[in-house]
């Protein structure tokens, strides 16, 4: 195939790391590789927990919150997964999952078309290539450890410049220290809640506007109109999707409140 080392490899450390985490000492994780119509197909099957049917597409968004099988483990297994769908699409190629249900084991497989087919028909691989992602210099702020510091892995694969906080007065100090152009902002946190970081955040002096999203599983419309008047620029809910956490981040036309 063709396509970046580094990310491909990511994709496949994930896929094992999560096959080992979820497979008991005498299970057995099984990996399978082939040439069809056009596409590497690379599997990882295991004989561990499985997943549930109503998780199957739920493990690939970001900060997957509900209880499940899944959930026993612990903290920051969405994001994962969600980069790794991710780069397979950045490479004109897709990221599945199968189970047959609870403790029946999981199988994920990877697509990436071939380089043969890349550099064929004209145009074709044009279409398929990533497009370049304008850096950026993104503060994550959430007090969930484990979510941040993921995040924040995740926009540094992405080709981010990346900062990690856990609370309000951390990140209004980071503001200034560090000079990010984009802020992710979790709402819900103790002492400075979400909303009074924005509303300080918007009453620094600074060239230029700064772009301030929600990241928050509060989403009903009046948090929406409350994280409005406070100052952020979009409204996320988890689980977010990628995409549209990428595209709010690299979206510098304005206010935009989802």
């Amino acid at each position: 195939v063709q396509g970046d080392h580094h990310r491909l490899t990511q994709v496949l450390a994930n896929l094992l790391n999560n096959a080992a985490r979820y497979t008991p000492e005498a299970g057995e994780i099984l990996v399978r590789a082939r040439q069809e119509h056009g596409f590497s197909v690379l599997q990882v099957r295991d004989t561990g927990r499985g997943i549930e049917a109503g998780m199957l597409e739920r493990i690939f968004h970001m900060f997957v919150q509900g209880r499940s099988p899944l959930e026993k483990v612990g903290t920051g297994l969405g994001v994962g997964l969600a980069l790794a769908r991710r780069i397979a699409e950045a490479h004109g190629g897709s990221l599945h999952a199968h189970s047959e249900g609870e403790n029946k084991g999981a199988e994920f497989t990877l697509r990436i078309p071939l380089a043969e087919k890349r550099q064929g028909a004209a145009g074709e691989g044009d279409r398929r290539e990533p497009r370049p992602m304008l850096a950026k210099r993104v503060l994550v702020v959430d007090d969930n450890v484990d979510a941040a510091v993921t995040l924040g892995l995740l926009l540094k694969s992405l080709g981010h410049e990346t900062c990690v906080v856990h609370d309000g007065l951390q990140a209004l100090r980071m503001t200034v220290e560090f000079r990010p152009d984009v802020v992710l902002l979790d709402i819900g946190m103790p002492g400075l809640d979400g909303y009074e970081v924005a509303r300080r955040l918007r009453a620094l002096k600074r060239e230029r506007r700064l772009r301030i999203i929600a990241i928050t599983g509060w989403g009903q419309e009046a948090d929406r109109m409350k994280s409005r008047e406070a100052g952020f620029d979009v409204h996320l809910v988890k689980p977010v999707d990628p995409g549209l956490l990428t595209s709010a981040i690299a979206n510098n036309n304005g206010p935009t409140v989802h």
